[in-house]
């Protein structure tokens, strides 16, 4: 069994070239103070002594924190050691004119041994906001002279630049070195890769691939001309700025198939090593955008299907309504008695064709409204009215059939005017098809309540009933065109599914919503949100009044003209 904990414990790696440095360092500190000691006698030894034990400190530190060197916390206090060490020496001599300035560069040296770029460059910054701090020092006279400014002590400036430059150049070496055996073992490595990896240098040109890539190649030193003409562009644009930025990035290109074989598309996801060389790892997603492309066509097609059929119910729904509205005014001119008393029976079959005519009137009416919406057809005509008013007239005009069904209708209206800015028609039609639904699964002595409400800068109109209800699937699909919970093949009720479905709709189209609750058993509560409040004429009271019964009274006047019509034409 294998320790789980030891899965969980982080690898430690020690950067190419972060020991070297301070190996170097601890050895010339030893022969420099060896060197000091031989030439100097023993009034200055312990002199001598403290100054290499300071001096080998950030090497010892270094050395102490190496199991740690690949967090940044170690790395900082590094460089500051460094940085310390450097401003130490300069400030013990007194003068930024000694040969500890060279100390500057242990730091910079040491960050770029441990880390990238960033590192580097944050201590180039701390070294220069040192060497400025002491040259202001110097400058304000707050520096002075010591002992090691003087002689023999000061034989130690010039051990100590030789053995700055000795311990930097070796740790860029090893670095560097260390660099390029990483990027070798890469390069090795791709000779057991499946896929297709290429290796490129800086002009795009390659220097190593996998022998997938190879056969892929083709023997083409350039990645980029075995790619279609139309992706060379973008393939070339996205290495340039993998380059810059040093960001990974995914490309999608296509690969012209030769006599034998398909075109292929590959995902390209480009990697950027080190300063000057790019990694481009291709993943074959030819099938993938195969089937993506399918699914594309069936989408199109399927939306193609779509449009067709809601031209084709705009148009025969246009067929319809010409020979319903002949239909409609010759069975009314029947009920009427205009061309003479009919029998009881034909009288009957009157009413029959006037019902059943305004009926498929208004389904013909839901379908071309519908198949408008689904068409983007639908413009609303916006206008400014009260609310209260379509509310109230459209409860007067469904009173009757109410009545006939056995179920009160209740209002609760604001007692405040409802200034809306919207189209009255939609509104209109929003309220006969709640209102129909209400009555129509409602059972007799039931009560559907017709309610208005202002909240915030929307306008609420809620309608609920205490009918058959529906269960949690039925009502998650009330809305859906064509379709019809399961609790109205319990009722007498005819419908296409479109009246919640236009009441949707139309809320939609207003940026408003509709929503559901029912039960069933006990009742159904919709309730339409529409953000149309008129907030400018609020309290004005100036709004476009609907006189129901002015509208009446035209029709009534049209039926007598028509009736008199009638009669002129039947005595000839």
């Amino acid at each position: 069994m294998i320790d789980e904990s030891i899965l969980k414990k982080p690898i430690r790696r020690i950067p190419a070239g972060a020991l070297t440095m301070p190996l170097l360092w601890l050895g010339g500190v030893l022969v420099c103070g060896v060197i000091a000691l031989f030439l100097n006698g023993a009034m200055v030894r312990p002199v001598i002594l403290t100054i290499a034990l300071i001096g080998a400190m950030p090497a010892i530190l270094c050395l102490i924190v190496s199991p740690f060197l690949d967090e940044d916390w170690a790395q900082a206090l590094i460089v500051l050691a460094w940085t310390a060490l450097a401003g130490l020496a300069v400030a013990a001599v007194g003068s930024m004119s000694t040969p500890f300035v060279v100390l500057f560069i242990m730091p910079v040296v040491a960050a770029h041994s441990l880390g990238g770029p960033r590192l580097t460059m944050e201590a180039s910054a701390l070294t220069m906001l040192a060497v400025a701090l002491l040259v202001a020092m110097e400058t304000g006279g707050l520096l002075s002279s010591t002992l090691l400014s003087s002689q023999p002590v000061g034989l130690i400036g010039p051990l100590s630049v030789i053995l700055t430059l000795i311990a930097s150049s070796s740790a860029l070496v090893v670095r560097r070195q260390g660099g390029w055996d990483a990027h070798s073992a890469r390069l090795r490595l791709l000779r057991f890769a499946h896929e297709p990896v290429v290796c490129l240098d800086a002009r795009g040109r390659n220097m190593a691939a996998s022998p997938e890539a190879r056969r892929l190649l083709g023997g083409a030193r350039r990645l980029g001309s075995v790619l279609s003409a139309a992706h060379r562009d973008r393939f070339g644009a996205a290495v340039t700025r993998v380059l810059r930025s040093g960001k990974s990035e995914l490309v999608e290109v296509d690969v012209p198939g030769r006599a034998d074989e398909h075109a292929r598309r590959f995902e390209l996801n480009l990697a950027r090593e080190g300063d000057r060389t790019l990694m481009v790892y291709m993943h074959d997603i030819t099938r993938r955008a195969e089937r993506e492309e399918q699914l594309i066509a069936e989408r199109d097609e399927a939306l193609s299907a779509a449009r067709q059929k809601t031209q084709f119910l705009a148009g025969i729904s246009h067929e319809l309504r010409t020979p319903l509205n002949a239909i409609i005014g010759f069975s009314d001119m029947m009920k009427a008695r205009l061309f003479g008393p009919l029998p009881a029976k034909y009288a009957e079959y009157a009413d029959l064709i006037y019902d059943s005519g305004r009926h498929l009137l208004d389904l013909v009416g839901d379908v071309l409204d519908m198949s408008k919406i689904e068409a983007d057809h639908y413009t609303l005509n916006k206008t400014a009215f009260d609310a209260r008013d379509v509310v109230s007239s459209s409860v007067k005009l469904m009173e009757l059939t109410a009545e006939e069904a056995g179920v009160t209708l209740k209002t609760r209206l604001s007692n405040t005017v409802v200034p809306v800015s919207a189209d009255r028609k939609a509104l209109r039609q929003i309220l006969f098809n709640l209102l129909s639904n209400g009555i129509k699964f409602t059972p007799a002595g039931g009560t559907v309540t017709i309610k208005l409400s202002i909240q915030g800068n929307d306008v609420l109109l809620g309608i609920s009933d205490d009918g058959v209800g529906m269960t949690a699937e039925d009502t998650a699909r009330v809305g859906n065109p064509y379709q019809q919970a399961d609790s109205a093949q319990v009722t007498n009720a005819r419908g296409t599914g479109l009246g919640m479905a236009l009441v949707k709709s139309l809320a939609q189209l207003h940026g408003g919503a509709m929503t559901v609750q029912s039960e069933l058993g006990v009742g159904t509560n919709v309730c339409v949100r529409l953000p149309v409040l008129d907030s400018q004429a609020m309290g004005l009271g100036e709004l476009t009044q609907f006189d129901v019964r002015d509208h009446i009274r035209r029709a009534q006047n049209a039926s007598e003209e028509i009736a008199k019509t009638t009669k002129k034409i039947a005595n000839g």
